[in-house]
């Protein structure tokens, strides 16, 4: 059997590099407060097209739908904006220190005041496609004006375009064995952002290694996953994936899947957590990011008692938690109390196990039995189920 390191491996760049762009333009981006960190010729990439429809076609994209309905566009700037060139990069970190112990599936906040079930740090602040979409969308009027007989169209992560392939490509980052982009400047604690112009800029120079590469015989990021979804260097299963199940997922998560989500509630970072190219990661600067909206950790009890849609919209506006809605995120809820051992949680289990969602209903009641198991058999109480 191959032994695995457990050493930090020497592969860490030195410094932070990125490569250089024309002064003019970064400039319209500093002044929105964005790095612009490379330039990618807009050429598509039907080798990789084929590819990502061959994953497609093993179902690896569970629920996600759209995945396969604009696999066509992915790899063409083109089909996007009609004469494209170049593709724009910009990245934005957000990484902040946790409250918990690196790389613990079942780790708990310090400091929580109940059973707390913990949110990847992307989503801490502000949502990110409104912090740096805003700012796009005032850089793109800039260029408007430089460039009038151009057009520019800026997206982050709300279109099929594949943007961690432009990345690489514009020589912002590398793709790691966890299917991540990597920066020599941000580890993989990164947000991407694009502009889309008619305008050729040129090309960025090739990264060449200078951001570093994964360790020989490092798999940390395979080995800490608890589904499997990382299930061999550079491949992902995403409907395995933590990150899919809490949040894209919509409806009932497969019971075998439900004790391996640990106490994550929103997200999972555990394979950037152990990820030994994000060991000189430095804590973000965004106040959209730092201002907390969910913050590191939610209190179950919190969670399980909201009611309405409502009510989870007034909690979570502005944060990326409304993408889970409030069916995602009780369920999730139900889940990471039974994965806690929460005894303490059963009577507002017992109230959602009656929830007019079937997908929280069913959760609750999966909860209940599981916190049921737990007790000594004097203690424990019949099912619950819906009147």
């Amino acid at each position: 059997m191959k032994t695995r390191t457990t050493e930090t491996p020497p592969m860490i760049p030195r410094e932070a590099w990125s490569p250089p762009v024309p002064d003019d333009v970064a400039a319209l981006f500093r002044t929105e407060g964005l790095t612009l960190v490379g330039i990618a010729d807009a050429d598509a990439a039907p080798e990789l097209e084929t590819e990502f429809k061959a994953w497609l076609s093993e179902q690896r994209q569970g629920s996600m739908k759209w995945l396969s309905e604009h696999a066509e566009l992915k790899y063409r700037p083109e089909s996007m904006l009609a004469g494209c060139r170049s593709v724009l990069i910009v990245a934005l970190n957000y990484y902040q220190a946790a409250p918990w112990a690196r790389g613990d599936n079942n780790a708990t906040p310090a400091g929580a005041r109940g059973p707390a079930g913990r949110i990847a740090r992307y989503a801490w602040g502000r949502d990110y496609h409104k912090v740096i979409g805003k700012r796009l969308l005032r850089v793109v009027r800039a260029l408007q004006e430089a460039y009038p007989e151009e057009s520019f169209r800026s997206f982050t992560d709300a279109t099929p375009l594949a943007e961690r392939y432009f990345a690489e490509r514009a020589g912002a980052s590398f793709t790691a064995r966890n299917t991540l982009s990597i920066s020599s400047a941000f580890g993989s604690w990164f947000l991407i952002g694009e502009i889309l112009s008619t305008k050729d800029f040129g090309v960025s120079e090739p990264s060449n290694g200078r951001h570093g590469s994964c360790p020989q015989g490092c798999y940390r990021c395979i080995d800490v996953c608890p589904t499997g979804a990382l299930h061999a260097p550079h491949r992902i299963d995403a409907s395995k994936c933590i990150s899919y199940l809490t949040i894209e997922h919509k409806g009932h998560i497969p019971e075998d899947l439900r004790p391996k989500m640990g106490t994550w509630l929103f997200g999972c970072d555990l394979c950037q957590e152990v990820c030994p190219l994000n060991v000189r990661a430095e804590v973000t600067a965004e106040e959209d990011f730092i201002t907390v909206r969910a913050g590191d950790s939610q209190l179950l009890e919190e969670i399980l008692a909201i009611e309405t849609d409502d009510e989870y919209t007034a909690r979570f506006a502005g944060s990326p938690l409304m993408r889970a809605k409030r069916q995602g995120l009780l369920r999730n809820a139900a889940i990471v109390a039974a994965n806690m051992d929460a005894q303490s949680l059963r009577p507002l289990l017992e109230r959602r196990a009656g929830d007019r969602d079937d997908v929280i209903a069913e959760a609750a009641r999966w909860a209940l039995s599981q916190l049921n198991d737990r007790v000594a058999p004097d203690r424990q109480v019949p099912p619950a189920t819906r009147p």
